[in-house]
């Protein structure tokens, strides 16, 4: 049992039963027990609910957290999913090592299985909802138990509870589910959601072997660099196989996962010779990326491009498009930082027809060459920072330091480098 258990207490029957349950425990297992309560303010009425948190928790001696959360209207997954992820993040705020304990019960789980199935989720989706979830420090106890005995429990230690409205709206389609079908499906079939449930864990078995067969290809593809991995080895694997590489590096970085028809367009365009002139996909909030032999998953919104930013040539760090820029001091190396202190310096974006020598005995090249030495893909370069100093171009992120400015061996020099965030 974990030293610290955090409860997701939304007031209703079933964080309710859990959180009793635990503070029961708590004394006994030795563990350290707290409760947060979250408002996203989509049901009319909701900011009431956390009063009866609060006397639930004082009655049981627990801490209670009380957040509010502000949800996207525009996430690309719906409301629903925007108010789940947000309520999900302020769980786990300032969670300090605490696991996050949440109510799923087996009926829940059941929902889940058959809402997922009805979608063509697949196996993964088919999974539903795991017991413990290692990577995000999430815990259900709860989920082999059905709602029923919950209710039992309740009644039989007098608790009170807050009754969701919004959970008899048979618009959405996990109401209607819960409300109409499953009960229908177990009135004919005794034990249906158990079965369902029972399924979710097997899918969930074979899930997690598609996944470490997932994380045997892409280790096998080799990464050039962080994140990246090699499309000469990707294109290699049989169809089924690259897409369930594809999904796998999808799932790490935190995708939304695209539609089946939307990664077989993706793994098609994968194996064309074409996009390994530069090539890029948008998957929802994410992007599938290629250039040359490289591939990789990133952010599907880039950075905006800043606006110049003057350097007085004693900061250290520059903030610039979701990343940083770092000047560090050194001896014989980067920038000669007599060539900069006092000078007039400033970093900002391409602007088109820069031309750089690198090499004392070398001519002036132009940075479009530059930088496709350098592999950078296209839809990077207008982010690369540049350092110009009294009008002069002295530096470039990912290319190298202009040759006139150079540090001479055993003199004071500056060493720049951006680092970024995505």
């Amino acid at each position: 049992m974990p030293a610290r258990l955090r409860v997701g207490l939304s007031g209703g029957l079933d964080s309710t039963v859990l959180l009793h349950v635990l503070a029961a425990l708590r004394g006994q297992l030795g563990f350290e027990l707290s409760a947060v309560h979250i408002n996203h303010g989509l049901i009319s009425g909701s900011a009431a609910w956390a009063a009866p948190c609060r006397q639930l928790c004082d009655g049981l001696g627990v801490p209670l957290l009380v957040r509010e959360v502000v949800v996207r209207r525009d996430h690309p997954g719906g409301i629903e999913m925007a108010a789940r992820e947000a309520r999900h993040a302020a769980l786990q705020e300032d969670a300090d090592g605490a696991l996050l304990v949440l109510a799923h019960h087996r009926d829940d789980q059941a929902e889940t299985v058959l809402f997922r199935a009805l979608r063509g989720a697949g196996v993964r989706g088919a999974g539903g909802m795991r017991v413990l979830d290692a990577r995000r420090a999430i815990w259900r106890p709860l989920l082999d138990v059905p709602r029923r005995d919950l209710k039992a429990y309740a009644e039989e230690h007098a608790l009170v509870w807050v009754e969701d409205p919004s959970n008899q709206d048979l618009r959405f389609s996990r109401n209607f589910l819960r409300l109409e079908v499953l009960p229908r499906i177990e009135a004919r079939q005794i034990g249906a959601s158990a079965g369902l449930a029972r399924n979710g864990r097997l899918c969930a078995e074979a899930a997690a072997l598609l996944d470490e067969l997932a994380d045997l290809d892409l280790a096998s593809m080799g990464s050039t660099e962080a994140r990246r991995f090699s499309r000469a080895a990707a294109v290699s694997l049989t169809p089924p196989r690259l897409r369930n590489a594809l999904r796998r590096a999808l799932d790490r970085a935190g995708a939304l996962m695209p539609d089946e028809d939307r990664l077989c367009e993706a793994e098609r365009q994968l194996r064309l010779d074409t996009v390994a002139a530069g090539w890029r996909l948008v998957l929802g909030t994410h992007a599938l990326c290629v250039y040359r032999d490289d591939w990789w998953i990133e952010l599907a919104d880039l950075p905006s491009i800043p606006a110049a930013v003057p350097w007085d040539g004693r900061m250290p760090v520059l903030p610039w498009a979701r990343g940083l820029v770092r000047f560090d001091p050194a001896v014989g190396q980067g920038l000669l930082a007599a060539a900069v202190m006092g000078a007039c310096c400033e970093v900002r974006g391409r602007m088109g027809g820069e031309r750089l020598r690198l090499r004392p005995d070398g001519p002036g090249r132009s940075l479009k060459n530059l930088l496709q030495e350098a592999a950078v893909p296209a839809w990077y370069r207008p982010l690369l920072p540049m350092l110009w100093v009294d009008g002069r171009l002295a530096w470039v992120a990912g290319v190298g330091i202009a040759a006139e400015f150079l540090c001479p061996s055993g003199e004071p020099g500056v060493v720049p480098g951006w680092s970024a965030t995505d």
